[in-house]
């Protein structure tokens, strides 16, 4: 009885995490449903309703268009999410010495690339930049949707032999993935472009819904990506976990 009481005190504790599909996927859209409510209310009290406190403060923590905010926050994390979670396929893929690998990897790099932009704007930086020297109107009045649809073409031809390759369920889900992402981040951006380039104002609450659903799409987006690889995680790579021991660090001595 001491004995087994004994290994009871001293067996590791496990805390355990569980993502299935479903859950995770309605756990995201439930916050993207949230932050796109939060960011019209606050657009609308900001052009509709007399002044209250935090007014202002409230329309840049939550206004998708403002930038160091919590839709901001959201959007880095479930990008980093899917760079790293990309990253641990990869390695799986490499052990299993699986082909695509490269794929795997540059999906990653991708990601992680999309992350850092929405953090520090880099898009931002490339669109004034771009306007400045080429003095684009319309639906081109937002340049950097150029190089953006170059590289998503690009991107598609590059990695067509991979998408075959995938599952077809995963396969789907994917270009679904990347038909949400691309509408926010191309289509609605060039229609956003447009109205502002027609009004030369982007003090409006027509642009504020235009700018929410632009960024909605986005969110729904890498939500469906999120989904379609834990999709294919459970479903084509069975038996892969992920376990990490966090131990106390012992200090030993060094005998004479």
């Amino acid at each position: 009885m001491k004995k087994h009481s004994l290994l009871r005190e001293n067996s590791p504790q496990m805390l355990l995490f569980e993502l299935t599909p479903q859950r995770t996927l309605r756990f995201l859209l439930l916050v993207i449903s949230i932050l796109a409510i939060a960011s019209l209310s606050v657009q609308f009290g900001i052009y509709y309703l007399p002044d209250y406190p935090l007014k202002n403060i409230l329309s840049g923590l939550f206004f998708f268009d403002n930038e160091a905010n919590v839709p901001t926050m959201y959007s880095v994390l479930t990008l980093l999410f899917c760079a790293i979670f990309l990253g641990c396929i990869a390695s799986v893929k490499k052990i299993n010495k699986e082909p695509h690998i490269n794929h795997w990897i540059a999906l990653s790099i991708i990601f992680l690339f999309l992350s850092v932009d929405e953090f520090v704007s880099l898009h931002e930086k490339l669109n004034e930049a771009l306007q400045t020297g080429l003095n684009l109107r319309g639906f081109l009045y937002y340049a950097w949707v150029i190089p953006g649809a170059a590289f998503a073409f690009a991107f598609l031809l590059i990695f067509t032999r991979f998408l075959i390759h995938l599952p077809r369920q995963t396969r789907r889900l994917f270009l679904l993935a990347g038909g949400f992402y691309i509408s926010g981040a191309l289509g609605v951006e060039m229609i956003g472009g447009y109205y502002a380039s027609l009004t030369g104002s982007k003090n409006s609450m027509i642009y504020a819904i235009i700018v929410t659903v632009e960024e909605s799409l986005e969110m729904l987006g890498i939500a469906v990506f999120i989904y379609s690889l834990l999709h294919y995680v459970s479903y084509s790579m069975k038996g892969t976990c992920l376990h990490i021991d966090i131990v106390k660090y012992r200090n030993k001595r060094l005998s004479a």
